[in-house]
């Protein structure tokens, strides 16, 4: 919550502790920061001693204090950044065809060793059971191959269409608006 928006919120509640509302008790110690040690507000200073004291403040000094919930709000962005860099980079494109490629070498051994048994044991080929394993076992790899591979091709199609057209056109397109 901005400084500003807590002095505001502080308003209505003149009369009641700044340390129930919301925000209060970081106004208070904010304020504090920037009171002479005589003037400080105690943490039972209600709404507006803190809008009084905030008021009292020279116009530089005032003017800090907002600066200071600017650097509060240009660090909040920083670190929402730095997090949205790091997701990026530790996906990086990387976890999807990691899947793929690990349902690929699960189905190619599910295969052969079907294929093993099927020679030690041609008998077992008759067995309903038998048919029933192996497609729920090549089943699930083989459909998460499909699925990687159907989205890879309509990302790569997204991307040509995006890049022929321009983002725009290429948006619009999707909609029927292109």
């Amino acid at each position: 919550m901005k400084f500003k928006e807590i002095l505001t919120t502080l308003k209505p509640f003149a009369s009641v502790a700044a340390s129930f509302v919301p925000g209060g008790s970081a106004a208070i110690e904010l304020v504090n920061a920037f009171l002479p040690e005589d003037k400080k507000l105690p943490e039972t200073a209600t709404g507006g001693d803190v809008i009084s004291a905030v008021d009292s403040l020279p116009a530089e000094q005032r003017a800090s204090l907002f600066e200071k919930q600017i650097d509060l709000e240009i660090a909040q962005e920083e670190g929402w950044t730095d997090r949205y860099k790091a997701m990026c980079a530790a996906d990086g494109q990387s976890t999807r065809p990691k899947i793929a490629y690990m349902m690929a070498q699960v189905l190619c051994f599910e295969i052969l060793a079907f294929t093993v048994w099927c020679f030690i044991y041609p008998e077992q080929m008759r067995n309903p059971v038998l048919w029933t394993v192996f497609g729920t076992l090549t089943g699930v790899p083989a459909g998460v191959l499909t699925k990687y591979f159907g989205d890879l091709k309509k990302e790569q199609q997204n991307r040509l269409g995006s890049s022929n057209k321009g983002p725009i056109a290429g948006i619009l397109a999707k909609f029927g608006m292109g």
